[in-house]
């Protein structure tokens, strides 16, 4: 009968030294994430790291095997991408398989790599994969060229892709992407959203603008107008330019209420703001509208129109909203309101719901600090 000496208590040194030798047994290197596009090896280097991984001489790439390896170099962009998410703890993503050759002897090795999420840590290991893939492998091996090809098409059509959606001077939304984005938003309003506003914007007086200061100043002064109102949203809200010097805004789950400070908010930032230009004042025009339940986009978007037109007509620098249960002719069956700007049919009498004007020229509607800050838009 073999007799065994008598079990040791295991430390915690014992634990981590033993993990890493079985560990290393299995062919299995781990790298902790320290900062983003940092990592740091974890423990000891097994011996297929260190055969593979080298700098070309015996010193071992410890911290930065992508490097050395371009299909790793592919797979820490998408990690990054991974953890910058905050997955929950024990969320992974793989590779797939690849072939890298050892310097010394030319021999093809399998490795397949992961992005580990741990309740502390976030981690990338390398393993070697065995025999049983072989037959994998002998695919991969033919597909490696084309997998490099795919991802440089896969790039280019999402430059493309970005390209097609965002309009190329001020980066909002373009009017087309507008469009799509405003048709989904309604047909999920069906079943998920108790409300949602449609704010149309119009830079006063801009052909003034460009006439007095030349068309570079009126590209400086969108730009900066769209600026201020990407910062003025929140991160479900949809800001596009819709055409001209016209930014609309789709804003899910405001009541009317909070449209109205919303609406009200977008004004003061603009009015507020230095644009550089001299003496000239920088002010706009909003006019927004709650959707009424089963109603078509171009309903929806004709009344946020008109209530712009109602703020021109009311005087310009001010936000005029459109009750969506209170149906007009003008509405339904009047004019457009691009026609009535261009003085196709009489101006019609003050919206019932167009702030009047204080002598300072600034809406009644003005708010205070304190309501701007219960805004559901105000940035956190």
């Amino acid at each position: 009968m073999t007799i065994f000496p008598p079990r040791q208590p295991l430390g915690s040194d014992d634990g981590g030294a033993l993990g890493f030798e079985f560990l290393n047994y299995l062919d299995y290197a781990l790298l902790r994430r320290v900062e983003p596009m940092h990592y740091e090896f974890y423990g000891t280097a097994p011996d297929f790291y260190l055969r593979i991984f080298t700098t070309g001489g015996d010193n071992p790439r410890l911290d930065n095997p992508w490097d050395h390896s371009f299909m790793l170099e592919y797979f820490l962009l998408d990690a990054e991408e991974f953890f910058e998410r905050a997955p929950s703890p024990g969320e992974k993503i793989n590779s797939g398989i690849w072939l890298e050759t050892e310097e010394k002897t030319s021999e093809e090795v399998p490795l397949i790599a992961k992005a580990w999420q741990l309740s502390h840590d976030q981690l990338i290991s390398i393993q070697v994969i065995h025999e049983e893939y072989a037959e994998r492998l002998r695919i991969l091996r033919k597909a490696r060229h084309e997998l490099i090809e795919r991802r440089k098409i896969s790039s280019a059509l999402n430059t493309f892709r970005k390209k097609a959606l965002f309009d190329a001077m001020t980066k909002l939304y373009n009017k087309g992407s507008f469009m799509d984005i405003l048709q989904e938003q309604v047909d999920k309003f069906r079943t998920y959203s108790p409300s949602m506003a449609l704010f149309i914007i119009d830079v006063d007086n801009f052909k003034k603008v460009n006439d007095s200061l030349g068309h570079l100043a009126g590209d400086s002064i969108l730009i900066q107008v769209a600026d201020l109102l990407k910062g003025s949203l929140r991160k479900s809200d949809f800001p596009a330019r819709y055409g001209g010097d016209e930014v609309a805004v789709i804003a899910p789950d405001p009541n009317t209420e909070q449209s109205q400070k919303l609406a009200e908010k977008l004004r003061k930032r603009i009015l507020g703001h230095d644009f550089n230009i001299g003496n000239l004042p920088v002010t706009i025009s909003v006019g927004y509208t709650i959707y009424r339940p089963g109603e078509t986009v171009d309903n929806f978007i004709r009344r946020a129109d008109l209530a712009l037109y109602d703020s021109k007509q009311a005087g310009r620098n001010r936000a005029c909203f459109r009750d969506p249960w209170l149906i007009d002719d003008e509405e339904v069956n009047g004019p457009s309101p691009e026609a009535a700007r261009a003085g196709a049919a009489p101006a019609p009498a003050p919206s019932p719901f167009a702030p009047a004007k204080d002598e300072s020229g600034a809406s009644t509607l003005d708010l205070d600090q304190d309501d701007l800050e219960d805004s559901p838009s105000t940035p956190k």
